[in-house]
C-alpha cells in the first residue's frame, strides 16, 4: 500500500523504467528496525517529548490513516497488499481499534474491526459506521451487534478511478455540517452513479458527499496533482494539502464545474509532504495553537505552518519543524489530535517509498513494521476527555461550544451515530429545538452556539430558516460567512435564498463576500450570477476573483443565454466584461462589440481593454475592421486596441481588410507613443504588410530611435522576412557589429529568418569571440526556434574547432533555455583532440551505471559536487531549485536523494530522456511559418494550445491551425550536459545530489 501513499506524491520519473532492472532502493534498509532505535534518531523541538503509542507489536504494520472514535479509541487502517496483490492470495488488509484503557499513553488492547480489505486508502467514522475508500468503491461498514466487528458491508458509491492506486480516494474528512470530503489523484478518471445522475471527475481534485441526500460534487484541481490531506478551521474554513509542498485555500474552487482552476496556494513546506492537521489543544503550547501541522513523509520530519488571515483567504508561514530525523524508514503519513490533547503520528515505516523507482517485489519493502508516535509538551498536562458516548444528548449539545476543534468533530460524530436511523430524525430535531430555546441572547458565545446548532441541522438535513437568519446576522464575520455557505447548501429548500445572498455579497468582510459567490454557484439560475457578480462592487482579491471565475463557468448556460436574449439584469459594463472574459466564441465577440459601440463606454473604463481583447481574439474580420476604424479615429486612445490586435495576430490567421489599416499603423509608428509604435511594428510583420516595409526598414536603421522600438522593427522582419530582403547585407553588419548588444541579437534573429546559413556564420564567430561572462543564448536561440536553424548552425560549428570549454558553455546555455537538437548534439561531440578526461556521452549501460554508483558511494565528495552543480556551464540552477535557490522550471531537487535511488540519479543526469518526471514532459511544436516552440504543455482544447515556453518561462498560446508538426514526450533537459565532465566530477555531482534529503 505504499504505492497508495508515500510515493503517491512523488510521481517521479516514470519515463522508460520498464527497460531497466528494478533492484534499486533509495538507501539500505536499517539494520535495527526496532522502535527504540528509531526513537533515538529523532531530533525533537525544544519543549516536546515523543513516545511510542503503538507498533507492530500491537499488530500495527504499515498504517495508512487513523481517526479517533466516539469511545476515545484510535482506529487505524493498515495495508500489507501494497504494492501489488500477489496472485492466488486473498487481500487481507485490516481496520484496527486501539485502546489505551489506563490512559498512560500506550495502547493496551488491539481489536480487528474489519479484515479482508483490498488496498483501502482512507476512512471516516460517522452515521453509525465507517465510510471507507477501497479501489473504485466507497464502502460503508457497520457493527450491528456491538461486538466491535463489522458485520454489515455495503457499497455506497462506485465508479471512482483506479488508474494509479496511490491516487485512489483518500483523506476522508467531515465538514462541520456533516459533508464528507475526500481527495483523488492525477491519473484517476471517475464516473460515479448517484441518485442525482452520473458525477465525473477527470484527474485530481476533491469530492464532497452529502450522505443523507446521496448528493456528490466534484471539484477539479484544488491542490496539487495528488492531494492528500483536508482540514477545516474553527468556522469551517476548508484547506487542502497537495502532494507536493503546498497548502491550498479550498473554498474558492469548491464550485461544481468542469473548468479546472489553478490551486490557490497559501504556503507550503520545503519539500513534498501530506496531511494538514490544525492544532487546538490545551495540552500543547500557545505558539502551536492554530498552526497547521504537516507530515513530511519525504524528508522524515513533522513540519508546521502559522496560518493568518489574508483578505478573503489565508496565508501560511513555514516555521521550524516539530521534529526531524535521518532515519530512512520514518514515514509520517497521518496526524491526529487525540482526546488527551496530545498529537499522534502514524508512521508507515519503510525505507522504500517509490513504485516507479524500486521493484514492486523489492525485498527491502517493509511489510512487518509500523508505528504510532505520541507528541506531548513538557510542562503541559494532557487532559482526560469525558466519556462523551455515555452522555445524554442534551449534555453533548451543551459540551460543543467549550470543546476543542477535534472534540467538536467527535461530538458531532457521536450524535450522528446515535441518530443514524432516519426514523429517529424527529428525536434529534426535538432535542435541538429545546437546546436552542435555552440560548441566552446576552451570552458572549452566542454566535458559536448558533453555529454549532446550525451545523447539526446540516448533519441531519433539517432545514431551519430562522436559525440560519440568526447566524447570517451574527456579529462575527466568520459566523456570517459560514451561514452564507449554508444558504448555498439549502438553496433548493429555502423560500428566498437569493435574498440572503444579496446581503452577503455586499457584506463588509471579504470572507463573507467570497462565501456568497461560492454559494451562488449552486443555484442554477441567471439571478444567481447577477447576484454573485455584485462582489465586484467591493475590493476583490485572488480568492474572490477565482471563485467568480468558477461561478461564471458553473452558471454559464444560464447567464449567457439570458445575455444573448437581452434578459440579463447586469447594467455595469465592468461586470459584463468580467463575465464575457470567462467565455469564448462568436457570440461573446458579438456582445463585446455591442457594448463597445455604446458611446458612453470610454477608453478609460476598466472594461474597455477587456472587451476589446475579446472582440479582437474571438471576433470576425469585420470586427477587426471595426477596431481598425475605431483606433484610426482616435490614435491617442488606441493602445488597448493595438495590443488586442497584436494578441489576435499572434494566434489567428485573420487579417483586417479596412482600407485605413496602413494609415493607422503608419500613424502609430511615426506619431504614437513607444508602446503604440512597438505594437504597430509587430502588426506589420504578423500581417505581412509589404507596403509598409520601408517604414520598418527606416525604423531599424534610425539610430535616433529608441532601442526598444528598433528591436520591435527587427522582430517584425522575423515574422515577414520579405520586408528586408534587399537590405540583407546591412542587416548582417548590424547583427555582427552594432554597438547595442540587444539590437545585435535582434538583428541576428531577423537574419536567421531570412538566411539561416549566413546568420550561422555570424553566430559562430560571435560564440568563439564571446568572453567568459558574455551570454551565449542570443546566438543559439534564433536557430533552435526555427525549423531550419539547428542544421545551419551545426553545419557552421562543425567547420570550426571548438574548445572543450566553449562546447560545455554552449551545452549549458541550451540546457538553461530548455532547447536541444540532434544536429547540435553531433556538432558538440568532443573531438579526438579534446580532453581525454571528459566522459563524453557514453552508450547506455547498466554495468556503467553500477560501476559509477559504486564509486559515488566510496569516493564521491558532496562539497566538490556542489561546486560542479553550481557551474554556469552546466546551468543546473537555471531550471532546478534546491532549498529555495534556483529557478523553478524543472523538478525540484531539494530532496531528490530521499526519493530516488543513486542509480536512477545517475541515469537521470547522464541520459535525461530515459527518466522524465511526471508533469515535466516537453512538447515541441513547429508552426506553419517555420517557428519552433518548446516547453511544458499547460492546456489544450479545440481552440487553443498553451505552452509554458522553455525560453521565456511564460505561457504562449497557439491556435491548432498554426501547428505543422508536433512532438510530445520529450524532456527539456538536453542530453550531453555532463559530457564535458571528468568521471571524478560526475561522481562528485551525483554524490552531492544523492545527499539532498530535504534537510
Amino acid at each position: 500500500m505504499k504505492k497508495l501513499i508515500l510515493i503517491f506524491l512523488l510521481g517521479i520519473y516514470p519515463g522508460t523504467l520498464l527497460a531497466q532492472p528494478k533492484n534499486y532502493s533509495v538507501g539500505p534498509a536499517p539494520r535495527d528496525n526496532s522502535s527504540k532505535a528509531e526513537l533515538a534518531s529523532f531530533r525533537v523541538a525544544k519543549g516536546y517529548t515523543v513516545s511510542l503509542f503503538a507498533s507492530e507489536q500491537d499488530g500495527i504494520a504499515n498504517p495508512i490513516a487513523m481517526r479517533w472514535g466516539p469511545k476515545g479509541r484510535l482506529w487505524v487502517l493498515c495495508s500489507l497488499v501494497y504494492p501489488q496483490a500477489i496472485p492466488s492470495e486473498i487481500p487481507n488488509d485490516k481496520l484496527f481499534i486501539l485502546e489505551d484503557s489506563d490512559h498512560d499513553g500506550q495502547v493496551d488492547t488491539t481489536l480487528v474491526f474489519a479484515d479482508r480489505l483490498d488496498m483501502p486508502t482512507g476512512f471516516a467514522l460517522g452515521n453509525g459506521g465507517v465510510y471507507l475508500g477501497q479501489g473504485q468503491d466507497l464502502v460503508f461498514l457497520a457493527d450491528t451487534n456491538g461486538d466491535d466487528r463489522a458485520d454489515h458491508r455495503e457499497v455506497v458509491l462506485s465508479g471512482f478511478g483506479t488508474g494509479d492506486t496511490h491516487q485512489n480516494i483518500n483523506s476522508f474528512t467531515w465538514s462541520p455540517g456533516g459533508e464528507l470530503l475526500f481527495c483523488q489523484g492525477l491519473h484517476n478518471f471517475s464516473r460515479v452513479e448517484t441518485p442525482w445522475g452520473i458525477v465525473r471527475m477527470n484527474e485530481h481534485g476533491v469530492w464532497r458527499l452529502r450522505p443523507r441526500r446521496m448528493q456528490l460534487h466534484a471539484f477539479r484541481g484544488c491542490s496539487g496533482q495528488n492531494p492528500w490531506g483536508l482540514s477545516h478551521g474553527h468556522w469551517g474554513q476548508p484547506f487542502a494539502k497537495s502532494n507536493g509542498n503546498a497548502v491550498s485555500e479550498l473554498l474558492p474552487v469548491m464550485v461544481h464545474t468542469e473548468n479546472r482552476h489553478p490551486p490557490l496556494d497559501i504556503g507550503g513546506t520545503r519539500i513534498k509532504s501530506m496531511i494538514c492537521e490544525i492544532i487546538d489543544s490545551p495540552a500543547l503550547p500557545d505558539d502551536l495553537q492554530g498552526n497547521i501541522v504537516i507530515a513530511g513523509y519525504f524528508g522524515h520530519l513533522i513540519d508546521r505552518l502559522r496560518i493568518t488571515s489574508d483578505g478573503a483567504g489565508h496565508r501560511g508561514e513555514l516555521l521550524d519543524p516539530l521534529w526531524a530525523t535521518d532515519h530512512q524508514s520514518f514515514r509520517p503519513v497521518d496526524i491526529q489530535t487525540g482526546p488527551d490533547g496530545a498529537l499522534y503520528i502514524a508512521d508507515w515505516y519503510n525505507p522504500i517509498i517509490g513504485h516507479y523507482q524500486a521493484s514492486l517485489r523489492h525485498p527491502d519493502r517493509d511489510k512487518t513494521h509500523g508505528r504510532i508516535w505520541r507528541l506531548t509538551a513538557k510542562g503541559k498536562r494532557t487532559v482526560r476527555a469525558p466519556d462523551y458516548h455515555l452522555m445524554p444528548t442534551r449534555k453533548l449539545l451543551e459540551s460543543l461550544c467549550a470543546a476543542t476543534l477535534k472534540e467538536r468533530e467527535r461530538l458531532r460524530i457521536i450524535l450522528s451515530n446515535r441518530y443514524a436511523d432516519s426514523e429517529r430524525r424527529a428525536e434529534i430535531h426535538h432535542e435541538l429545538a429545546n437546546w436552542i430555546s435555552s440560548f441566552d441572547p446576552l451570552d458572549p458565545h452566542l454566535d458559536r452556539q448558533i453555529f454549532e446548532a446550525l451545523c447539526l441541522h446540516e448533519w441531519f438535513e433539517i432545514i431551519n430558516p430562522e436559525l440560519l437568519e440568526r447566524l447570517l446576522g451574527a456579529s462575527d464575520p466568520l459566523a456570517r460567512s459560514y451561514a452564507t455557505r449554508v444558504v448555498g447548501r439549502w438553496h433548493d429548500r429555502l423560500p428566498a435564498p437569493l435574498k440572503y445572498l444579496r446581503d452577503s455579497v455586499a457584506d463588509t468582510h471579504p470572507r463573507v463576500r467570497l462565501e456568497a459567490v461560492v454559494a451562488a454557484s449552486q443555484l442554477m439560475s441567471t439571478e444567481a450570477m447577477e447576484t454573485a457578480v455584485l462582489a465586484l462592487n467591493a475590493p476583490t482579491d485572488r480568492f474572490i476573483e477565482a471563485a467568480l471565475r468558477q461561478c461564471a463557468h458553473a452558471l454559464h448556460r444560464c447567464w449567457f443565454t439570458s445575455l444573448k436574449e437581452g434578459q440579463l439584469a447586469i447594467d455595469d459594463t465592468r461586470h459584463l466584461a468580467f463575465l464575457l472574459d470567462q467565455t469564448s466564441g462568436r457570440d461573446a465577440a458579438g456582445i463585446a462589440r455591442t457594448l463597445l459601440e455604446d458611446t458612453s463606454l470610454k477608453p478609460s473604463s476598466p472594461a474597455f481593454p477587456v472587451l476589446v481583447m475579446i472582440l479582437a481574439t474571438q471576433g470576425s474580420v469585420e470586427d477587426l475592421d471595426w477596431l481598425v476604424a475605431k483606433a484610426h479615429g482616435d490614435l491617442q486612445n488606441s493602445t488597448p486596441i493595438l495590443s488586442a490586435m497584436q494578441e489576435s495576430a499572434s494566434i489567428r490567421e485573420l487579417k483586417p481588410r479596412n482600407p485605413n489599416l496602413n494609415s493607422l499603423l503608419t500613424s502609430a509608428v511615426t506619431n504614437g507613443t513607444a508602446a503604440q509604435r512597438i505594437q504597430a511594428l509587430h502588426l506589420i510583420g504578423y500581417w505581412q504588410l509589404l507596403d509598409l516595409s520601408k517604414l520598418v526598414i527606416t525604423t531599424i536603421f534610425n539610430t535616433r530611435t529608441s532601442p526598444e522600438v528598433r528591436i520591435a522593427a527587427l522582430k517584425s522582419t522575423s515574422h515577414f522576412p520579405k520586408i528586408a530582403e534587399d537590405r540583407i547585407d546591412e542587416l548582417s553588419k548590424l547583427s555582427a557589429l552594432s554597438g547595442d548588444i540587444q539590437i545585435r541579437h535582434a538583428a541576428l534573429d531577423a537574419l536567421t529568418a531570412m538566411n539561416a546559413g549566413r546568420a550561422a556564420q555570424i553566430a559562430t564567430e560571435a560564440l568563439i569571440a564571446a568572453g567568459p561572462s558574455d551570454p551565449l543564448q542570443p546566438y543559439l536561440i534564433p536557430f533552435l526556434t526555427r525549423s531550419d536553424g539547428a542544421l545551419a548552425l551545426s553545419s557552421s560549428l562543425q567547420k570550426t574547432e571548438l574548445s572543450l570549454s566553449l562546447r560545455s558553455r554552449i551545452r549549458g546555455a541550451l540546457g538553461a533555455a530548455g532547447l536541444h537538437s540532434a544536429h547540435l548534439e553531433k556538432a558538440l561531440e568532443p573531438s579526438s583532440k579534446g580532453s581525454s578526461r571528459s566522459i563524453g556521452l557514453p552508450v547506455y549501460s547498466q554495468q556503467w551505471i553500477d560501476s559509477l554508483a559504486a564509486e559515488v558511494r566510496k569516493d564521491g565528495d558532496p562539497e566538490r559536487g556542489s561546486k560542479v552543480y553550481h557551474r554556469d556551464s552546466l546551468a543546473c540552477t537555471k531550471c532546478h531549485v534546491i532549498s529555495g535557490q534556483g529557478m523553478d522550471f524543472g523538478p525540484e531537487l531539494t530532496a531528490v536523494g530521499a526519493g530516488l535511488p543513486l542509480e536512477i540519479i545517475i541515469e537521470s543526469v547522464v541520459w535525461p530522456r530515459r527518466q522524465i518526471k511526471e508533469g515535466y514532459l516537453s512538447t515541441s511544436i513547429t508552426t506553419r511559418d517555420g517557428l519552433v516552440v518548446t516547453g511544458h504543455l499547460k492546456h489544450e482544447d479545440s481552440e487553443r494550445i498553451i505552452i509554458e515556453d522553455a525560453i521565456t518561462r511564460r505561457s504562449r498560446m497557439l491556435a491548432p491551425s498554426q501547428v505543422q508538426h508536433r512532438q510530445d514526450a520529450g524532456t527539456i533537459m538536453p542530453p550531453g550536459l555532463t559530457a564535458p565532465l571528468s568521471r571524478e566530477e560526475l561522481r562528485d555531482l551525483v554524490r552531492f545530489l544523492s545527499e539532498r534529503k530535504g534537510k
